[in-house]
């Protein structure tokens, strides 16, 4: 396929000729040593000057770029009204996962146990909005949030057909358990059979303390699926968030917009703690009227939930809520292709990007459609892209990669959890996984995120390979808001594969300062999960050229080498890896 132009020229010059280069996208990527006798005028940011030149001694190794244009029509197609925004368990959901494991096929992947698609089961629920209440009952009077402007509700059991109550809500500041932490928001109250308040995020850290809960970054502490699974553990009746722009790092539209349609989950774990009745946010007005019902302050409560020795609260104001519910059993599915290794077949490399959105939804500005273009048409249609590259080089990597265009992400990553549950290939058998999760769309930069380069083995593969194409490596631009724990490598780094997810820069050539910044925080506040993020003729795609040329020589450099990667010291998921090791 002819791929989009590169808007540059690279020349190589020694002596009376010069070797110039365009049209890159033709041209092997190549790991090679320069000669003396070559003298780079111009060195590109986007790939590793290739010296063709006599004399020079090129390793073994080659590197195929990705192609722009490639990139750019599988993200035209799976972002087109035509696939209803990719709803998971719906029409769209499924056309989308047809189309890939059809690229996959006509590609020559193989299929595991003789089909591209692994099934995910899910429960779907669809909360009836004249059912769905919520008040809060006070010495100082009552407070009645409306659904979806003020606050937003539904079973927390997913095959429940409807929730509700009267109880006591308590305050429990940021809902977490943490021993390791010397920190526990429920030490010496019950609150079992109540409605529990809880604050987004982790505490904040304290001077004395700057690395408390991961310090500036969000742990998954902070991440509101750890605060629904620990008011499960605690036997609450209800487990209510309370949403706050800055450290949720989005707006109430996008909750309001995650709510508004089908909700899923996978079916409940028989070995799992009952789920907690219902669960819920509310916005930050809701919550602070909430509590001056009962003569409480919520900026004294929040002030207190900082330390250690808060208790939670017993506010005495009582929670009265309802819903019901529709409920179905569905399906959707992993789409997953393998390029076999060549020597070591049995060693895997895992390739994920989610290509799952919202589907069909509520309008905003008469628009229903959730195209999901950004996220994640571009990080699937890069995933295409490079399961097409690999499958084309003449010799097949050493160990296997198996690409998995993921389902059902946003409604809390079910598809790879699904699969880290039920893996196809034996996750102790696994190197390491790699995922992309928006692809660049506004053009080339010289520096680059990748989540987990630090927390394990795999950064020894990423940071020469971004010395080379002349990416600095940038720590998270926001690590405040947790990505780490909210893409698809992170049930597999749960389950104590080592993971990376590979974010693009923001430091654009040719802009200025804080340019990057600008657009990623633009599109959050107007586009993210919503149903503007569509493709736009204004998007460029060597940047995404260029963060694929990482990913896929940090892919190929894994699978030639015979080295098992583990966390570092101290990280989180190292047991878990250090256990299933030993197994093998």
């Amino acid at each position: 396929m002819e791929g989009a132009p590169i808007p540059r020229r690279f020349v190589l010059a020694k002596g009376p000729a010069a070797v110039v280069l365009t049209g890159l996208r033709r041209i092997p990527f190549r790991v090679l040593r320069i000669c003396s006798e070559v003298e780079i005028v111009r060195r590109p940011v986007l790939v590793l000057l290739l010296a063709i030149v006599a004399g020079c001694e090129s390793t073994s190794s080659d590197f195929p770029l990705l192609d722009g244009g490639e990139i750019e029509q599988h993200m035209r197609t799976l972002s087109s009204d035509e696939f209803l925004g990719r709803g998971p368990g719906h029409p769209g959901g499924d056309m989308a996962a047809e189309y890939i494991g059809a690229q996959f096929a006509s590609w020559g992947l193989d299929a595991p146990d003789g089909s591209h698609f692994q099934a995910v089961p899910m429960v779907g629920t669809t909360t009836d909005p004249a059912s769905a209440s919520l008040s809060f009952g006070g010495p100082g009077g009552a407070v009645t949030p409306a659904y979806m402007d003020d606050f937003v509700l539904n079973a927390g059991d997913p095959v429940a057909e409807g929730a509700g109550g009267s109880a006591e809500l308590i305050f429990v500041g940021y809902g977490i358990n943490a021993p390791e932490n010397d920190w526990n928001d429920f030490a010496g109250v019950d609150v079992a059979g109540k409605y529990i308040m809880i604050l987004v995020n982790d505490p904040p850290a304290p001077a004395a303390e700057p690395d408390l809960f991961g310090g500036p970054a969000m742990t998954y502490y902070g991440r509101w699926t750890y605060k629904y699974e620990e008011a499960a553990r605690q036997g609450a009746l209800g487990a209510i968030i309370v949403h706050d722009t800055e450290p949720a790092g989005y707006p109430w539209s996008v909750v309001r917009g995650g709510w508004s349609g089908e909700q899923f989950a996978l079916p409940p774990d028989p070995s799992g703690p009952t789920p907690a009745g219902m669960v819920g946010w509310v916005s930050l007005d809701v919550a602070t009227e909430a509590l001056a019902a009962a003569n409480l302050d919520f900026e004294d409560l929040m002030a207190q939930a900082a330390g250690r020795e808060f208790a939670a609260v017993e506010t005495g104001v009582i929670v009265t809520a309802s819903v019901e519910s529709a409920v179905r059993e569905v399906e959707t599915m992993n789409v997953v292709g393998v390029v076999a290794g060549a020597t070591r077949p049995d060693e895997y490399i895992t390739v994920s990007a989610h290509y799952d959105h919202f589907g069909v939804g509520e309008a905003i500005h008469g628009d229903s459609i959730y195209n999901g273009a950004y996220d994640n048409a571009s990080g699937t249609a890069m995933l295409l892209s490079l399961a097409h590259t690999i499958s084309n080089m003449e010799t097949a990597p050493d160990r296997s990669i198996v690409f998995i265009a993921t389902a059902a992400e946003e409604q809390g990553l079910l598809g790879a959890q699904w699969y880290a549950q039920t893996p196809l290939f034996p996750l102790n058998q696994t190197v390491a996984e790699l995922n992309v999760d928006g692809a660049n769309l506004w053009g080339e930069t010289d520096d680059i995120i990748v989540q987990g380069e630090e927390r394990s083995e795999l950064g020894l593969f990423v940071r020469p390979r971004a010395g080379e194409l002349q990416l600095t490596i940038m720590p998270d631009a926001e690590p405040e808001k947790g990505f780490f724990f909210r893409s698809d490598h992170f049930p597999f780094a749960k389950a104590g594969v080592p993971s990376l997810y590979f974010e693009h820069g923001r430091s654009y050539l040719g802009k200025p300062e804080g340019w990057g910044n600008d657009v990623q925080a633009a599109y959050t506040a107007n586009h993210y999960h919503a149903p503007s993020d569509e493709y736009s003729e204004d998007f460029v795609f060597d940047g995404a050229v260029q963060q694929g040329a990482l990913v896929t020589s940090v892919l190929l450099d894994i699978a030639r080498s015979d080295l098992w990667p583990n966390w570092h010291a101290g990280q989180e998921f190292k047991a878990a890896r250090d256990a299933m090791m030993g197994g093998r």
